[in-house]
């Protein structure tokens, strides 16, 4: 009986321990320090953090961007950059400007660089497993305490776009997303991009013929039927990186599977939209919160 007793005390103490060696291993924040504003009419009642956050396996760089003051708890989100490696990262801009307008807004930002950017570990695959990366996002809002679970959405620019895309074919739990200037079809813009576009598709995904299945993965146009979540596109008709006609292909594959979304095209905008940044800003706006509040 003594012997039995000692048996369940020790199998209860491994337990407990085992307990908390999983706990301590599902933590996915694991560094986190205050990141310093650019002091703009936008930043002075934001504030930022620099994290590293797990995401299979490798330390991945992050920002949060949030409301000084926060009273209860906020929706989230996720912002996917646009550009590859450490081309057009986030930085001074996006970090002190743009980012803390959504704050500003209501949201807790979260955003990556994507795995080996930023000091970060691995290797960036321009939509293959770093997609995982902004997945993983999800798993680090719920260690922080001011976000609402129930209340996420997705905004992706350019290269973020194409993020945005894979992270809702990856049936990513989010209530809207909205897409600017979003790469559709690789293989198109391969063909229609200049030299230096296709070695960085030649270094981060493959060759155009020999890796033709990565290519058409990372492609919207290619499996429009899986867009599952409400989705909101922008594009310039004047956008000369990512020509118009990629989010054009897209709205028409949406309207044939009768998916939830709006198409939105600006015929005078460029690829940053710039020009438009109130009249997109309040796109979607009222298009998250058209479906946040659902």
């Amino acid at each position: 009986m003594r012997k039995k007793r000692l048996y369940l005390v020790m199998l209860s103490i491994l337990l407990l321990i085992t307990g908390c060696f999983n706990q301590e291993k599902e933590q996915r924040i694991v560094s986190k320090e205050k990141y310093t504003l650019k002091e703009t009419a936008l930043s002075k009642d934001v504030e930022a953090e620099r994290i590293e956050y797990i995401s299979d396996g490798l330390k991945v760089v992050g920002y949060i961007v949030k409301p000084k003051e926060v009273e209860g708890k906020l929706p989230l989100m996720i912002f996917n950059r646009g550009g590859n490696r450490e081309f057009e990262k986030l930085g001074d801009d996006l970090l002190s400007v743009y980012l803390p307008y959504w704050a500003k807004q209501g949201y807790v930002v979260l955003a990556s660089q994507y795995r080996g950017n930023d000091g970060g570990e691995g290797q960036e695959e321009f939509g293959g497993s770093d997609v995982n990366d902004v997945l993983n996002l999800a798993e680090v809002a719920k260690e922080l305490p001011y976000v609402d679970q129930d209340q996420k959405v997705m905004l992706g620019v350019s290269r973020g776009g194409m993020m945005t895309y894979l992270a809702i074919k990856e049936d990513m739990d989010l209530q809207a997303a909205a897409v600017m200037a979003g790469a559709t079809d690789l293989i198109t813009l391969h063909e229609n991009r200049g030299k230096r576009m296709k070695v960085i598709l030649q270094d981060l995904v493959g060759d155009v013929d020999e890796d033709q299945k990565e290519y058409q993965k990372r492609s919207a146009v290619n499996w429009a039927d899986q867009i599952d979540v409400p989705t909101l596109i922008i594009h310039g008709a004047e956008d000369r990186l990512v020509p118009v006609e990629q989010s054009r292909r897209l709205d028409r594959k949406l309207e044939e599977y009768k998916k939830d979304y709006k198409y939105v095209e600006y015929p005078d905008a460029a690829h940053s939209i710039a020009t438009h940044h109130e009249r997109s800003s309040k796109e979607i706006q009222n298009w998250f919160q058209t479906h946040l509040d659902d």
